[in-house]
């Protein structure tokens, strides 16, 4: 099974991510099988983390619930929420494996589904990935929906997409089939930095 997890930062902690990052790590690369992708959202201006996104396998539900409550700085009191949605792997590549290039900037872009959506997307799936499909090689690092916890509801998306500027996310998602035809109830877009230790690619 796949899952979503975004951790979001508590501001009130900003010393506490320091305190825990040598621990987080290790634990991060003792488990460098799990990870689709994985890394951080931060402000435009990159200086300040908002939050850990990951996209990662696991057996079940209890494995992943275990994973995140022993992550080092989930334990250190780091993040003031936890989110963990089921999400579909579709670009069937792994975040290491992108190209990456020099000064690219990385978006993360999380759709949250409007209820009762599943039949509209059905009737606009084919185009969604029409749409997605020349961007699959050099720009999305990874992509997929966000479903219910049973996995039978569509509750949204959940992509890493590499673009210039926060304007050029926005045209992207002007006429993308499902951000168009208002399937979403809102859409949440923030700088993406790659994780791992300096100079490590994960």
């Amino acid at each position: 099974m796949y899952f979503h997890v975004q951790l979001i930062d508590n501001p009130e902690n900003p010393k506490q991510r320091e305190q825990s990052r040598l621990d987080h790590w290790q634990y991060f690369d003792d488990h460098r099988e799990c990870f689709i992708a994985r890394g951080a959202t931060v402000t435009d201006d990159d200086k300040h983390i908002l939050s850990s996104v990951l996209f990662v396998e696991f057996d079940d539900w209890e494995q992943v619930r275990t994973f995140v409550d022993n992550e080092p700085h989930n334990k250190n009191g780091v993040y003031r929420e936890v989110h963990i949605k089921q999400w579909g792997f579709a670009l069937k590549r792994r975040q290491v494996d992108f190209p990456r290039k020099e000064d690219q900037l990385n978006w993360y872009i999380r759709g949250h589904g409007k209820a009762g959506m599943h039949e509209k997307r059905q009737e606009l799936l084919s185009a969604h990935r029409a749409y997605f499909k020349p961007y699959d090689t050099e720009y999305f690092i990874a992509r997929g929906p966000i479903f219910s916890d049973d996995g039978k509801e569509w509750q949204g998306s959940a992509n890493l997409i590499s673009l210039p500027s926060r304007q050029a996310v926005n045209d992207f998602l002007a006429i993308e089939p499902y951000y168009s035809n208002d399937l979403y109830d809102r859409v949440t877009i923030e700088r993406y930095r790659f994780g791992g230790r300096p100079g490590q690619v994960v």
